[in-house]
């Protein structure tokens, strides 16, 4: 009879293993903290260990936030472009630009069609094609961000705790 928990948990505890060591974060990873109790919003550093509840990370100093403080907590995932909100932009400003230097000229259209109408759609077109051209390339090229993801601060705990003659098995789901 009690064969059957120590096997069990011989059976489970490399899954065990495989479910605690899958840590998402790594010390000398880039992170940044949210602590509002503290007044600390998106501080940028670099992750040192989880102690026993404790987030430890550095920026200028080392810094120990309790775990449960902290609202958020996201790690660098890289650079990011942005060329359509570029083109976007550049559109914007090119049709401006077009239909003001349109205007201006006093290039004659077609008859009965008024200058203003001709200017915001043949100056203002023109302008909002090159401009998002334009865009596109700054933004594709020149404008990059960095790139965070959110760290989920509950994961999926599975624990094994002693008890006097046997092991029981805990799991612990967070929603």
């Amino acid at each position: 009879m009690r064969a059957i928990p120590l096997l069990t948990v011989l059976l489970l505890a490399p899954l065990s293993d495989a479910i605690t060591q899958e840590q998402p974060l790594q010390p000398g990873q880039r992170v940044r903290v949210t602590v509002p109790d503290l007044g600390i919003t998106k501080q940028a550093a670099t992750f040192d260990a989880l102690e026993s509840g404790t987030l430890v990370v550095t920026a200028d100093t080392t810094m120990r936030y309790p775990l449960a403080s902290v609202t958020r907590l996201e790690t660098y995932a890289g650079r990011h472009s942005h060329p359509w909100r570029g083109a976007g932009i550049g559109s914007l400003a090119g049709w401006a630009i077009g239909f003001g230097l349109w205007h201006a000229a006093d290039v004659g259209c077609y008859e009965g069609v008024s200058q203003s109408a001709c200017a915001a759609v043949l100056g203002g077109g023109v302008g909002a094609a090159s401009g998002a051209l334009l865009g596109a390339l700054v933004g594709g090229f020149l404008w990059k961000t960095d790139k965070w993801e959110e760290v989920q601060l509950d994961r999926l705990r599975v624990s094994f705790v002693p008890r006097r003659d046997r092991f029981a098995l805990g799991f612990s789901v967070a929603f």
